[in-house]
């Protein structure tokens, strides 16, 4: 309310009656105020200093009147939904609590630009909240969302050529391909959907501490690996030796201890050897910065029958410019573009923000390139329904200062906080496996 009051004084604030019924001392002081109501004029409170107003009216009386001025809106929905494309700047007040709520803020569409973010606690409620401000740019468009969609409606033109693949479902595919995202403003994360960005993380920082046991994930709420470290899919693939959730010679065995023989997932393996990827990539950064070698692979032909899903996204190359930033290249020879790629986007992102941060450089750009790009015949509905949807404003991630201080193993989800993500609703998907 402090922060309302000293954005709105000596300005015009327009309301609707609902909101102005459950101010508790109005006329609000040293302000213009103006309700919308359909009410007729005999049945309005007699408060001075109030300008009543129906809906259909209000934009000229702005005109006449206050042309000069600035004006806020405050609600409630249906008076921010009309407003909404006559915006300049939003400023946003995100409470990070759970709330049973019936009434929302109109989506934030693309063209509003997240120019501003101060988070603040409050103690009375025992939550964390953020002041957020965007900017109507026009010329802002959101990039993620709109190169995800392309490629899946270059995917769809070969709809009618169905390819048969080893799940028994069936795709929609093309081969060869790539997006690039711009990653110094805004992590890209689709709006379109939402993207359970925190356990992409987990996810992430399990690959990174070279953990192959998929209970460790399962425990923290994450299952996207139960299906392919089932004991049934374990057994089928030949790994039956192998504990339920074992998932074998995987991409964190691969970052972190590529070389070394794998055994089981409880098996203690030695880290920082001259094999250790994520080491050495981090090494090359500060030592060596315009390395051509700064490469990360996770395919060793040598364990490919000793995991239980070989690798979809292969290999990653780091590039350092003269600017000091960091860019990657990640490549990907199989591609679940509905259920994983935007999965993968974001990792690959939050990875390069990771080797930035301890580094000293700047995310710049991340490029995927694809093999066997494809839709599953069992997400063709759901495509649909995403590409229907419209593009929103992008987020920004922010990483902890001491991440930049910690041992790659000690990084936390807590170390991350994204900000201004207010995407459309999840749009679930069955996995193949």
């Amino acid at each position: 309310m402090i922060f309302f009051r000293n954005k709105t004084e000596s300005n015009v604030v327009v309301m609707g009656f609902n909101t102005y019924k459950s101010i508790p001392s109005m006329p609000l002081s040293n302000r213009t105020n103006i309700v919308i109501t359909s009410k007729s004029i005999e049945n309005l409170p007699s408060d001075t200093g109030i300008v009543f107003l129906p809906i259909e009216r209000v934009d000229e009386y702005l005109e006449t009147n206050h042309a000069n001025d600035t004006v806020f809106v405050c609600g409630g929905q249906q008076v921010y939904t009309y407003f909404m494309n006559k915006m300049t700047k939003l400023f946003v007040t995100f409470i990070d609590k759970q709330f049973d709520c019936d009434t929302f803020f109109p989506p934030i569409s693309e063209s509003f630009e997240l120019i501003g973010h101060t988070k603040r606690f409050d103690t009375q409620e025992d939550c964390s909240f953020w002041f957020l401000e965007y900017e109507m740019n026009k010329k802002s468009v959101n990039t993620t969302d709109r190169s995800y969609s392309e490629l899946l409606c270059s995917i769809l033109e070969n709809k009618n050529d169905v390819r048969m693949d080893r799940t028994g479902t069936n795709t929609i595919s093309k081969f060869g391909g790539q997006i690039t995202f711009d990653i110094q403003k805004y992590i890209p994360i689709l709006t379109t959907k939402r993207v359970p960005w925190k356990s992409c993380i987990k996810e992430l920082l399990w690959f990174l501490k070279g953990d192959s046991n998929a209970n460790t994930l399962k425990e923290d709420g994450v299952h996207i690996w139960d299906g392919n470290s089932s004991k049934e899919f374990q057994e089928k693939v030949g790994l039956s030796h192998l504990k339920e959730g074992d998932c074998g010679a995987n991409y964190s065995f691969q970052w972190r201890h590529f070389g070394q023989t794998y055994i089981d997932c409880n098996t203690m393996y030695e880290k920082h050897t001259p094999c250790d990827q994520i080491q050495n990539i981090l090494k090359l950064l500060k030592t060596d910065p315009y390395s051509r070698r700064i490469f990360l692979s996770a395919w060793n032909p040598c364990d490919l029958n000793k995991t239980v899903l070989p690798p979809c996204h292969v290999s990653a190359q780091f590039y350092v410019g003269n600017d000091n930033t960091i860019s990657c290249h990640m490549y990907q020879r199989s591609c679940d573009v509905f259920l994983g790629l935007p999965w993968n986007i974001m990792s690959y992102a939050v990875l390069t923000h990771i080797l930035g941060k301890k580094s000293g450089l700047t995310p710049k750009q991340l490029t995927i390139s694809f093999g066997d790009t494809h839709v599953y015949t069992n997400h063709m509905e759901q495509v649909q329904k995403q590409l229907e949807r419209t593009y929103l404003s992008q987020p920004v991630l922010i990483l902890n200062d001491e991440l930049n201080h910690k041992d790659i193993d000690d990084i936390t989800p807590d170390d991350f906080e994204l900000v201004g993500y207010f995407p459309h609703p999840s749009i679930r998907g069955e996995m193949s496996v």
